[in-house]
Formats: C-alpha cells, structure tokens, sequence
C-alpha cells in the first residue's frame, strides 16, 4: 500500500513543473502579420506599439512605400 501511495505522489508532483507560469513576460507586438500578438486587442499598425516602428508597411492603399523596402502597397509582402 505504501509503495502504491507513494508512487501516486510522485506523480502528482512530477506535474507541478507543468503548471503555466503566472509571471509570463508580455508579448511584443510583430507589426506585419496581421495578429494581435500582445492581446492588448489592437492589431499592427493599429497597436500603440507600433506607431513608431519602420519596418511595416501600414497604409496597404496610399500610395507610399511606407517601409522603405521598393514595394507600394499591395505589391508589398506586408500586405
């Protein structure tokens, strides 16, 4: 019985390393996928962390080839 008992409480606390980490790090935005990756519920060029960011194409539909990368709008991989 007691080899039984005891066999059960490792188990039980083999799973204790498994349980989600209640001190995540927060996400960072990726500003060019489409996918609000910090759940702050704004997406890319929406998200407050991307308003400073360069390297995304945020307008699809003005004309500018916003991040500088030779494609316009829809002819950019961002969009």
């Amino acid at each position: 019985m007691k080899y039984i008992l005891s066999i059960i409480l490792v188990i039980a606390f083999s799973f204790q390393g498994c349980k989600k980490d209640e001190k995540q790090s927060p996400k960072t935005e990726i500003c060019n996928n489409g996918v609000d990756d910090d759940g702050d519920g704004f997406v890319d060029c929406s998200d407050f962390d991307c308003i400073n960011t360069t390297l995304k194409e945020c307008n699809c539909s003005d004309g500018i080839d916003n991040d500088n990368d030779g494609f316009i709008d829809e002819a950019d991989f961002d969009c």
